[in-house]
């Protein structure tokens, strides 16, 4: 009888022990295909966090006065004449730098929104939170329209309109890049620490060289100026020839 109580003892123990092995292997399997997930949320992130920063041109603009003014006559490299041609490109060169950030998003539009739809299943709870960070522009353009829409109603004051809005827009696009821009920080920060510490260590790496422009961000950075300065001389040399 005591035989009989062992062996069924250990046919119950057997049976258990799998049952919790196999249950452990189903754990891992979906912490591993959970991690997968948030990993390609945590490089579209990155990717639109890039993005972002490339909107921030108060730099590209004193670099970018700072080359056509070396150009000039002698006479005409003056203090005056740099703050001049910064005035002067501070009207072409946002609109310029928001026309690539928006093709870049739009090329990462619906891949950013299947890896939330995919995270939705993990954390629903980040990827509601998630949902629509990419869409800076967007609100770039809203604000234009609601300045639009003043200058439609009030026709007789569309000059008056026309310069509030922009002071207004010029004043408040850096405002609600920079919230933008802290907020997809936060974001990363969180997601990378639930991938693991080291995800988190690299994530906050890759920030920390983003926000201080280490020297091969840095020749980067002077690539797309050059490539803006470019541009500019195209337009110039377009709008000359028009003339």
């Amino acid at each position: 009888m005591s035989n009989n109580i062992w062996t069924y003892i250990s046919a119950l123990g057997s049976v258990a022990f799998g049952w919790l092995l196999n249950e452990l292997g189903q754990w891992f399997k979906t912490r591993r295909e959970d991690k997968r997930i948030k990993k390609k949320v945590l490089f579209y992130l990155l990717e639109t966090l890039y993005a972002f920063r490339q909107l921030d041109t108060s730099e590209d603009i004193e670099i970018i006065a700072k080359k056509v003014l070396k150009r000039l006559p002698k006479e005409a490299q003056t203090e005056e004449g740099k703050k001049y041609l910064e005035s002067f490109y501070k009207r072409i060169i946002p609109d310029l730098a928001e026309d690539d950030v928006a093709d870049r998003l739009e090329e990462l539009e619906d891949s950013y929104k299947k890896s939330i739809d995919d995270l939705s299943l993990v954390d629903p709870i980040s990827a509601y939170r998630l949902k629509g960070k990419n869409r800076i522009i967007e609100t770039f353009d809203q604000l234009s329209n609601y300045f639009d829409k003043l200058k439609e109603h009030f026709p007789d004051e569309s000059d008056e309109i026309q310069n509030q809005s922009d002071t207004a827009i010029e004043f408040l696009k850096p405002e609600l890049l920079n919230a933008a821009i802290l907020d997809l920080v936060i974001e990363i920060k969180n997601i990378s620490l639930s991938i693991g510490l080291i995800t988190r260590y690299r994530a906050n790496a890759i920030i920390n060289i983003s926000s201080t422009r280490s020297l091969n961000m840095n020749k980067n950075r002077m690539d797309k100026i050059d490539a803006l300065l470019d541009k500019l001389i195209q337009i110039q040399t377009n709008s000359d020839s028009l003339n």
